[in-house]
């Protein structure tokens, strides 16, 4: 532990009393953080042992105990990435996590957020998830790192069969998550918390992974209500089976000089230095790929995605939530107005220009044979332009039409659910032309304007408060309608929604015909 410090004050040296906010006491051993106005800041606490060395694609291990009080001032490492918004600097020593919590807090709901980022960026350190503004409003809020790419999720034969415990590979991001999980309730009642009213929210695969943990049978005892915003969590692609992971994976080690499934390979692959290993998995420039960008090519995220491994993962989200075998519990749930503008900017895709490119595309993912039952849903002539009618695909078979389905599968088992859609575009956006896209709810959510996409701004700031008393009224209360906004109706056979816009309104039946059509049609 190299920032282990002797502190001027702490129970150990001098008797300090327990009323001494900012020294905490976790299993692991003594923290201090610091005060910032009436907020308590406790960052960069390790939650598990470094995955490094041997302990790279293992799951997470114990933190080692430390001594002396641990100065917990500053966020730990980000984990290693090569989309970065927060800069290049990062470590495989990233499993850290980050708790706000009001001065004087005792029992208070808790809120633990999952970054988003596709699996292979971002961090809880980002500074747009800046937990202070949710906190001040009653809660303890917590951030957290969970490995990333490569690096988080890489299957191989060799690691199903290293630990006779452990029969499995690949998720290792997501047993982060669950070991961050773990630590929150053990530990947060020494910040005030009650570990009984655990809110799970996360964004895009943050999304993704709170309904994962909703129906997982290792999820049900970690927290009582979930919030996914953007998580596409019953979209069938997303969910590799194990085996073509580690079809993949195979490959990639061949290719990193390591080949063979035994002990030795996967020796040869620990030696890989991490900024090798991103290189040979990162996601391809658009240049490089076919038109339509990551979600239309043969191979999607090879190695650096959760696999249905039967143990981590025991079925597809989408199957688990169609089958119904999980707990009820509140869920609120959503996604943007114009979720697949981002996927199909010049950022992330060569464009679809034309009916040929817009065909192949469509081709690759949905399978031939429904191309043209799709381009009648979808005529170019109904868009602008090829890119904004496949960008319109996108958002409605990965994005909107999957909540639909997860809101119906939750509430069949007798789950209060609220669903919405926001309809307000940033500020100043980073790129013009893409409306209410992917992303744009964290910063109506935190209520931090910096990030760097765009910006709330004077427009937003109506909206911005009423997310936040939303989300913190579920989170207190598990009923959104207890913030005393604009009534929010639960979710039922009607399809009802709440349009989170300048004026907050509820309307039903968001793309009925739409949805029902993907219903109709398997995704590959």
């Amino acid at each position: 532990m190299t920032r282990v410090v002797a502190l001027a004050c702490t129970l150990a040296v001098i008797g300090c009393s327990s009323s001494d906010e900012l020294s905490v006491t976790l299993d692991s051993g003594d923290i201090h953080g610091l005060k910032v106005g009436t907020m308590r800041e406790f960052l960069g606490i390790p939650y598990a042992a470094p995955p490094v060395g041997d302990l790279r694609w293992r799951v997470p291990q114990p933190v080692a105990h430390w001594s002396k009080p641990l100065e917990t001032t500053a966020f730990g490492n980000q984990c290693p990435q090569k989309l970065s918004y927060s800069g290049p600097s990062y470590d495989e020593d990233c499993l850290y996590i980050n708790v706000w919590a009001p001065s004087g807090a005792h029992d208070l709901p808790v809120m633990v957020w999952l970054h988003g980022g596709a699996f292979i960026f971002g961090s809880g350190g980002d500074k747009w998830y800046d937990g202070k503004k949710l906190a001040s409003q009653g809660v303890i809020l917590v951030t957290l790192n969970y490995r990333l790419g490569a690096l988080g999720f890489l299957t191989h034969p060799a690691l199903d069969v290293e630990d006779p415990q452990y029969p499995t590979s690949g998720n290792y991001g997501i047993e982060d998550q669950i070991a961050a999980l773990q630590w929150v309730q053990r530990n947060i009642a020494g910040f005030g918390g009650d570990p009984k009213r655990v809110t799970l929210f996360g964004e895009s695969a943050g999304g993704f992974s709170a309904c994962l943990h909703y129906v997982s049978p290792a999820g049900q005892d970690l927290f009582a209500a979930a919030i996914s915003e953007s998580g596409f969590c019953t979209t069938t692609f997303l969910a590799p089976s194990h085996a073509n992971s580690e079809s993949q994976a195979l490959t990639l080690a061949e290719q990193l000089g390591c080949p063979g499934s035994d002990a030795g390979a996967l020796a040869c692959l620990r030696a890989v230095d991490s900024q090798t290993l991103l290189g040979a998995t990162n996601l391809p420039p658009a240049s490089a790929m076919m038109p339509g960008g990551p979600f239309y090519q043969p191979a999607l995220l090879p190695n650096v995605l959760p696999n249905i491994d039967g143990v981590v993962i025991a079925q597809p989200v989408a199957q688990a939530f169609s089958a119904g075998q999980f707990a009820p519990r509140p869920l609120v749930l959503g996604n943007n107005a114009d979720e697949g503008t981002l996927f199909h900017s010049s950022v992330y895709a060569m464009p679809v220009t034309d009916e040929t490119d817009y065909e192949a595309a469509l081709a690759v993912r949905f399978g031939a044979s429904n191309v043209p039952a799709i381009v009648a849903q979808y005529p170019i002539a109904k868009f602008s332009s090829a890119n904004a009618a496949i960008a319109a695909v996108s958002g409605d078979a990965f994005f909107v039409c999957p909540a639909r389905a997860t809101a119906r599968g939750a509430a069949a088992v007798g789950a209060p659910v609220f669903r919405y859609q926001l309809n307000h575009p940033l500020e100043n956006p980073f790129m013009m032309g893409l409306g209410v896209f992917h992303s744009s709810d964290l910063p109506f959510v935190f209520g931090n304007d910096n990030y760097p996409l765009g910006r709330v701004g004077s427009s937003g700031a109506a909206l911005a408060t009423a997310m936040q008393a939303y989300w913190i009224a579920f989170a207190k209360s598990y009923d959104p309608n207890s913030s005393g906004g604009t009534p929010w109706p639960m979710y039922d056979g009607t399809d009802p929604y709440q349009t989170l816009d300048t004026t907050i309104t509820s309307a039903t039946g968001l793309k009925s015909d739409l949805c029902n059509f993907w219903d109709q049609l398997p995704v590959n």
